[in-house]
């Protein structure tokens, strides 16, 4: 049965790793498509705050006089209770309008260089202050005179994540638990001939060892052959043959 064990426990290690290796790429895939959808909802949103702001830019006023922008901006953060917070900055990234209190100087540096990378394209980015959202607001000139930040929290993807993980794991769990069942059947069926032909094997090379500590002890060695093993029997009449050529051979010489 120590071949059965063995490979039995080699398919378990496979399954497990099978198993585990798929239940982590499939987690990591959900993370990477819930934050892009998530990042997807916050830019439409941020797309359609942004046009008050626009019309006022294209007619020469600078963002920081738009009239009930703070409003604006509260009615679109309460479109979403998890909204952390909407700003809306200049073009040297100073923030000009915030539903938050007291209101931030400035985008962050993450907010800043994602913005960079865009040149000019809606862009998310997800941080360790959460998810990141932007839209440009074009100037006059073509230029961007400034944009929105849509702040959104990372805690509930982390949470979503572990959900997802712990609803991968349990059927992942009953996979594994029916494979090594069925894979003990199989392999029990299977390797028959040579689970028997391995127990025969090691039964003789456990006699063979008695026998020869029986002879180390002091035991007369045609006894002990004769309760030994196959294996110990043929060994002996290997030696005995053995010895006798040997002896054949020294008469020849000395003749």
């Amino acid at each position: 049965m120590a071949l059965f064990w063995r490979v039995w426990a080699a398919v378990m290690l496979v399954n497990f790793a099978v198993l585990s290796g798929f239940v982590a790429l499939a987690t990591l895939q959900f993370g990477s498509i819930n934050s892009a959808l998530v990042g997807e909802r916050l830019g439409v949103l941020a797309g359609r705050t942004v046009a008050p702001f626009e019309a006022a830019v294209r007619i020469g006023l600078p963002l920081s006089s738009v009239r009930n922008a703070n409003a604006l901006l509260e009615r679109a953060r309460q479109t979403d209770d998890s909204i952390v917070a909407i700003h809306v900055f200049d073009a040297a990234g100073g923030i000009v309008h915030s539903t938050t209190s007291p209101m931030p100087a400035e985008i962050t540096a993450h907010a800043a260089q994602a913005r960079a990378l865009a040149r000019g394209a809606p862009w998310n980015r997800e941080t360790s202050d959460g998810f990141l959202s932007g839209i440009n607001i074009a100037g006059q000139d073509g230029a961007s005179a400034g944009g929105i930040l849509v702040i959104y929290p990372g805690g509930g993807n982390v949470t979503r994540i572990r959900a997802m993980a712990a609803e991968l794991e349990l059927p992942a769990l009953a996979v594994f638990l029916v494979s090594i069942t069925l894979g003990a059947i199989a392999l029990r069926l299977g390797l028959r001939r040579q689970i028997r032909a391995y127990e025969r094997i090691d039964g003789a090379v456990a006699s063979f060892e008695r026998s020869a500590w029986r002879v180390a002890a002091g035991g007369r060695e045609a006894d002990v052959i004769a309760d030994a093993g196959e294996l110990r029997q043929l060994l002996a009449a290997a030696e005995t043959r053995y010895r006798a050529v040997g002896r054949e051979l020294a008469r020849e010489d000395s003749g």
